[in-house]
C-alpha cells in the first residue's frame, strides 16, 4: 500500500533492522517533541490499537512518515491475523508465546543511545523465548511497566530516566535454541517433527523440558534467570530436534536415573509435568500431551482408569512389587525372589527385602502368577523326572535342573517347563542302538566312579548318544548310555572343554577345520594337561562350541538341508556373495549363518 502524498518528517530517526512499528512511532514522537506516542499517532490519523496489532495500512502510513520500507516494518511487527494469533516474519504464532504487557530491552542498546529517541525495540523481543539482543549478544532486561494501556508500547516513554543494568553476555552454546526460533521466523518452519509443531508449542516445550534436564524436577519457574532459561531451551531443543523417539528415550533415561520406589512420575518430572498439566486449555499441545501420557501409562504402575493429563488409563501396563501383590494376591516373598532370578529385582544393601531394577510388565506378572500355580517342590519334581529327592538335589546343584527361585537360601521349587527342558536335552541325544553295554545313567556313573550329575554334564557337553525304549515318554531312569563310549570320553574330558576330535564329530566337520578355527580364534581353546600322557594339548571350550553353532554353519550342513551336493552348494553361496571364513587348506567351508540363512 502506497502513501505517495505522505512526506517523511523533517525531524526523523534512524530505523533499526527488525524494529517494530510501535517502537518506531514512539521514537518519532519523542524526536518531534510530542509527549506521547498515542498523541503523535492521532495527529497523523494512525489508529493506536491497530498499529500495536500490526495493521498493514497503519504500518504503511507510519513507514511513509519515517521514510522506511513499509514491507520490512510490517514484517517485523507482530500482526494480528485472527483472534489470538499473530504473524511475525514467516510464522503465525499464538498470543501465549508473546509478552506484550511487559516489554524487554537490550541494556547495551540503551547505554549506547545518545538520547531517548535513539534506542529501538525489535518486534522479536516481544516473544517470551527470545531473551538476547542479536547485535550485542547480551540478555534483555525488563523495562519499566506502563501506567496505562496506551503507554504499554511507548518504549521511549518507558525508558525515559531508566538506568539499565550492566549487560550480561550470553554463552554462545546456550543460544542454539534461540537461533532456531529466529530462523523459523525469518525463513519459516522446516519439515522435521519439531518444525511441524506450532511455534508456541515447540518453543515452550523445549524450555519446559529443558528446565527439567538442567535444573531438575524441583526447579521453580518463577526464580529461573534469563541465562538459565536460555540453557534450558537449548537443552530441550537438543533432544526434541531429534524427534519423538529421542523425547521418549530421554524421559526413560530420567526414570532410570531414579530408584524404583513408591514415588511416581510427578516426582521425577514435576516441573515439566506441572507445566504441561496447565496447558490443558490449549489443544495445540495435544501432540506433546498424548506422547507424555502414553509414556507414563506404559512406564509407570498406573492402575486402569486412573486419570493422567485428562485421560483415563486403558489398562495397567507395568507393576511395582506392591501393586502386583495387591492386584494378584500373590506372596510378596515368592514374587520378589522370582523377579530376582529373572534379573528384574535385587536385594537391598541391608539384605532385608528386594528392590526392583525397573517396573515389571504386566505380561511378566501374569506369567509368574500362572507359574506359581504350577510349581512343584523337590519331592514332586523328583516324581516328575522319575528320581528320588536326593537325586533332584544332585542335578540341581550344578544347574542341570533349574530352580524356579535361584536364591541360595530359597526353598527348592521347580516349574514343569524347566523340568521338561532338562528331559528334552536328554531326549535330543536318543539314537537307535544294539550295543550290549548299555546302562542307565545312575548305574553307569557308579561303574565309572563319577557322580551322576558329572556324568550328565559329560553326556550333554560331548553330545554322547543315549538310548531309550520310547523317546517320547522317557524319563531320567529310562536313558541308557554306552559304558565303553562313556569311558572313552571321560579319559579325554576336562571340565568345560572338549577334545578337538570330539568337537569335529559334534560340529560335523573335519579335524583340520577345528584346528584352523582355533588358530584363527573363531573357536576359543585352552591348553589342557592330559592325565594319562601328561602332555599339554589344545582343547575346545564347550561354551565356544555352543556359540559357534548358533552363529556359523558348514557347507556340508547347508547341503544336507538343501539336498544338494556340498560342491554345488558352495558354488551357489559364493555366487550369492556369501564369504566363507578364511580357514586353512583342506578345511571345510564355513559360513556365517546371517550371510546364508
Amino acid at each position: 500500500m502506497m502513501f505517495s502524498t505522505v512526506k517523511p518528517l523533517p525531524l526523523n530517526v534512524k530505523y533499526h533492522l527488525g524494529e517494530s512499528a510501535t517502537s518506531l512511532a514512539s521514537r518519532l514522537a519523542r524526536r518531534n517533541g510530542v509527549s506521547g506516542m498515542a498523541m503523535f499517532l492521532s495527529d497523523f490519523g494512525i489508529d493506536y490499537l491497530n498499529l500495536t496489532n500490526g495493521d498493514q495500512e497503519d504500518c504503511a502510513r507510519l513507514a511513509a512518515l519515517a521514510g522506511v520500507d513499509q514491507a520490512a516494518l510490517h514484517r517485523d511487527t507482530p500482526a494480528l491475523v485472527s483472534p489470538g494469533w499473530f504473524r511475525l516474519g514467516l510464522e503465525e504464532i499464538k498470543f501465549t508465546a508473546f509478552s506484550r504487557t511487559a516489554l524487554k530491552g537490550c541494556p547495551q542498546c540503551l547505554q549506547d543511545a545518545s538520547n531517548d529517541s535513539e534506542a529501538g525495540h525489535l518486534g522479536l523481543w516481544q516473544l517470551t523465548s527470545i531473551r538476547t539482543c542479536g547485535l550485542h549478544g547480551c540478555y534483555l532486561t525488563p523495562l519499566p511497566t506502563s501506567s496505562g494501556p496506551r503507554e504499554r508500547f511507548d518504549v521511549t516513554r518507558l525508558t525515559s530516566g531508566f538506568s539499565p543494568p550492566e549487560p550480561q553476555v550470553a554463552n554462545d552454546q546456550d543460544l542454539w535454541f534461540e537461533h532456531y526460533l529466529r530462523n523459523r521466523i525469518e525463513k519459516g518452519p522446516g519439515k522435521t517433527w519439531l518444525d511441524r509443531l506450532p511455534f508456541h508449542v515447540a518453543a515452550q516445550t523445549c524450555e519446559a523440558f529443558g528446565l527439567l534436564l538442567t535444573l531438575g524436577p524441583k526447579a521453580r519457574r518463577e526464580t529461573v534467570t534469563p541465562a538459565q532459561w536460555a540453557a534450558a531451551g537449548t537443552a530441550g531443543f537438543s533432544i526434541l530436534r531429534q524427534g519423538p523417539d529421542a523425547f521418549r528415550q530421554k524421559l526413560k533415561d530420567i526414570q532410570k536415573a531414579h530408584p524404583v520406589d513408591n514415588t511416581l512420575y510427578r516426582t521425577r518430572y514435576r516441573v515439566f509435568f506441572e507445566w504441561l498439566r496447565h496447558r490443558d486449555d490449549d489443544p495445540q499441545f495435544d501432540v506433546i500431551r498424548d506422547l507424555v501420557r502414553e509414556f507414563i501409562f506404559r512406564n509407570f504402575p498406573i492402575s486402569e482408569g486412573s486419570i493422567v493429563l485428562g485421560r483415563p488409563c486403558p489398562e495397567q501396563y507395568v507393576h511395582s512389587l506392591s501393586t502386583a501383590r495387591s492386584r494378584y494376591g500373590m506372596s510378596g516373598w515368592k514374587l520378589a525372589r522370582r523377579l530376582a532370578s529373572m534379573g528384574l529385582a535385587e536385594r537391598k544393601i541391608s539384605g532385608q527385602g528386594f528392590v526392583l531394577t525397573g517396573y515389571v510388565p504386566t505380561e511378566i506378572i501374569n506369567d509368574i502368577a500362572t507359574d506359581f500355580d504350577a510349581l512343584l517342590n523337590a519331592t514332586d519334581a523328583g516324581r516328575y523326572l522319575g528320581v528320588e529327592r536326593f537325586m533332584m538335589a544332585k542335578l540341581t546343584k550344578p544347574g542341570l535342573v533349574e530352580k524356579y527361585f535361584d536364591e541360595k537360601n530359597a526353598s527348592p521349587m521347580y516349574h514343569p517347563r524347566d523340568l521338561d527342558g532338562f528331559i528334552g536335552k536328554l531326549r535330543a541325544r536318543i539314537e537307535r542302538s544294539e550295543a550290549a553295554d548299555l546302562l542307565d545313567i545312575a548305574t553307569a556313573s557308579h561303574r565309572v566312579r563319577i557322580p551322576t550329575e558329572r556324568v550328565v554334564e559329560i553326556i550333554l557337553r560331548n553330545r554322547l548318544p543315549l538310548y531309550a525304549p520310547d523317546p517320547t515318554t522317557a524319563r531320567f531312569p529310562d536313558f541308557r548310555v554306552s559304558l565303553a563310549v562313556l569311558r572313552e570320553v571321560i579319559a579325554t574330558d576336562h571340565h568345560g572343554t572338549v577334545r578337538p576330535t570330539r568337537a569335529a564329530t559334534i560340529l560335523g566337520v573335519n579335524i583340520r577345520t577345528i584346528r584352523s578355527l582355533m588358530d584363527t580364534g573363531v573357536l576359543e581353546s585352552c591348553n589342557i594337561e592330559e592325565v594319562k600322557s601328561g602332555r599339554m594339548r589344545r582343547y575346545v571350550c564347550a561354551n565356544a562350541m555352543e556359540r559357534f553353532s548358533k552363529s556359523h554353519i558348514s557347507v556340508v550342513a547347508l547341503a544336507t538341508a538343501s539336498g544338494r551336493l556340498p560342491g554345488v552348494e558352495a558354488v551357489i553361496q559364493l555366487d550369492r556373495g556369501a564369504q566363507p571364513l578364511p580357514l586353512g587348506p583342506r578345511a571345510n567351508m564355513i559360513f556365517r549363518r546371517s550371510d546364508v540363512l
